[in-house]
């Protein structure tokens, strides 16, 4: 009698078992790692640690949205500060608060700048918008170096980002500092790029009224690109950059990286 009782308790208990749906984890094949509830805490460094890259749009049936295949082929970026969001890849830049808790992102204040572009991408802000308010849930995937968000709205459309991690989580803080680009590129050597051309910059400074001061220093060549920067050959140009050094680089590359802030000046 005993022994019946014992095994009619183990079939209920793995029946029981049975029944508990198991987590969800990625496809086979991929390093993938759902954000549990104790994970929470890390969502909001993770977010601001990258930027982040729509790389698909679907709607509750798994179709593709219309409205913002544009954004997906810009491609269209979203970034966060500790309160803020940023928007950009539309016509306008977007910005707005938001609030992370429990897995669920809060968008608030949504708003933008006001140029006028082409009807496509003045659509293309729009469903943005549409689309990046209210509660969304959060998924993150990945690891360090690939991350993934997966933002789901109420109606079930769901935006998916590649994340790219910032250069400030990647290196540490930047030197903010102005360089003046010649107009003209000139040839140098490089050791795995024949026929290699470089920038050739100088650095420059303001002073507290904002009046540029005279050349601190001669002209030299940039073996380096400015990441964000795209020159035009015979304009001459100033530009904000953050130098960033990197503590391991590659062979035969250099230990700074210069990433565009802002185009200060363009044209004579």
């Amino acid at each position: 009698m005993k022994s019946t009782f014992a095994i009619s308790a183990l079939a209920l208990l793995l029946g029981a078992c049975a029944q508990t749906p198991a987590p969800e984890t990625a496809s086979s094949g991929t390093s993938a790692t759902m954000i549990t509830p104790q994970d929470h805490a890390q969502d909001q460094d993770i977010l601001i640690a990258h930027t982040w890259r729509l790389v698909a749009a679907t709607d509750r049936a798994g179709q593709p949205i219309e409205a913002l295949r544009l954004g997906v082929g810009r491609p269209l970026e979203l970034s966060f500060s500790a309160s803020s969001l940023h928007i950009a890849g539309g016509c306008n830049q977007q910005f707005g608060g938001y609030a992370l808790a429990s897995g669920v992102l809060n968008v608030t204040g949504l708003a933008g700048t006001m140029k006028a572009c082409s009807p496509d991408l003045m659509q293309l802000d729009a469903a943005v918008a549409t689309h990046l308010k209210g509660s969304l849930q959060v998924r993150l995937e990945g690891t360090t170096d690939a991350r993934q968000l997966s933002l789901l709205n109420a109606s079930g459309d769901r935006l998916t980002f590649a994340g790219q991690m910032t250069p400030e989580a990647r290196y540490g803080a930047g030197q903010v500092m102005f360089l003046e680009v010649a107009p003209d590129s000139v040839a140098c050597s490089h050791p795995l790029m024949p026929d290699h051309r470089c920038l050739q910059v100088r650095e420059r400074r303001y002073d507290a009224s904002g009046i540029l001061l005279p050349p601190q220093s001669d002209w030299r060549p940039l073996y380096q690109q400015i990441e964000g920067y795209a020159h035009q050959e015979g304009e001459r140009a100033i530009v904000r950059v953050k130098r960033y050094t990197d503590k391991h680089p590659p062979a035969d590359a250099s230990a700074h990286i210069y990433r565009l802030d802002l185009l200060v000046h363009r044209g004579g």
